[in-house]
């Protein structure tokens, strides 16, 4: 369990790394759409020959257009995912686009119930009602200049918004696909959207100097914490790892106190420790609900 719990540990410090790093590449002059074309092309490139070695690429690729289209239409609530918060981290502060952009599993839970009939249990209301709750907070806090931006907050949600989207799309078919096929898949095809939006987005721009930000990005917090978090799933539960990923946000926070002496207010805190606590309490609810994935493929 020791080994367990240091990988699932190094993981969440990987992953939250991510923030910081996409702000460091626009910084250095690179722009949103052009760091999440390079982060999920070269990732792509990175996972397509095992993937296709394994068959599992293949595999994907003979699936039925059925389960095709729905994998387009999840690389599609990714691209604009990646669009939506890393412009979001040009206008609002780090731990505040975070927080909100974790808030993912309550939209997955609302889109269930309006779109698949799939009612919130109602163990779990509290939660994604006090989740919700701090997001408004954060919003009203950066309305009144308490800190942080409210369009850049509105874009967090929104990539909240849109990876709920693409978390479902992607739980449809994955029940019919292999998982590194269907990954592959949607990699590419979203670089491929990420680079046809890039002549209205302002053209491609990754200046030199932030060609080792984008490198961090891609290797350690895209393949090797995502990979960390598959690995430990040998070991651990799936919905303690949704529990450790709840440090993202501090961890994001502590990088952007390190690298920007970017400071976060007692209220905005306090909104974004509402997020973490609703998402804590619902995912703790959902721990009792007995849930059940069949016919999965590997």
């Amino acid at each position: 369990m020791q080994k367990a719990t240091w990988l699932v540990l190094l993981g969440v410090v990987s992953v939250s790394v991510s923030g910081p790093m996409v702000k460091l590449a626009l910084m250095a002059g690179a722009t949103p759409v052009s760091v999440a074309f390079l982060r999920m092309g070269i990732t792509a490139l990175t996972l397509g020959v095992p993937a296709w070695r394994s068959g599992a690429l293949g595999g994907m690729l003979r699936a039925p257009w059925k389960w095709k289209g729905l994998a387009l239409l999840a690389s599609l609530f990714l691209a604009l995912h990646y669009t939506a918060w890393m412009t979001s981290l040009q206008k609002t502060g780090t731990f505040a686009s975070v927080a909100l952009v974790c808030a993912q599993p309550v939209f997955v839970a609302i889109f269930s119930a309006l779109l698949l009939h799939e009612p919130i249990h109602r163990r779990a209301v509290p939660g994604a009602v006090t989740a919700m709750a701090g997001a408004v907070g954060i919003g009203l806090l950066s309305a009144t200049g308490h800190g942080g931006d409210l369009l850049g907050d509105l874009l967090a949600l929104s990539g909240a918004v849109t990876m709920a989207g693409h978390w479902l799309c992607g739980r449809a078919v994955r029940r019919h696909v292999p998982a590194m096929g269907y990954l592959v898949f949607v990699y590419a095809c979203t670089a491929l959207m990420l680079a046809a939006a890039l002549p209205f987005m302002g053209g491609f721009s990754a200046p030199v100097a932030s060609l080792p930000y984008i490198g961090v990005l891609i290797a350690v917090c895209t393949l090797a914490g995502h990979a960390l978090f598959t690995y430990a799933l040998g070991f651990v539960r799936a919905d303690l790892i949704s529990f450790a990923l709840l440090g993202e946000p501090i961890g994001a926070a502590a990088w952007a106190w390190f690298l920007f002496d970017e400071r976060v207010g007692w209220q905005m805190m306090l909104g974004g420790g509402l997020v973490l606590v609703g998402l804590a309490w619902y995912l703790l609810s959902l721990r009792r609900i007995p849930l059940q994935i069949e016919g999965v493929k590997s």
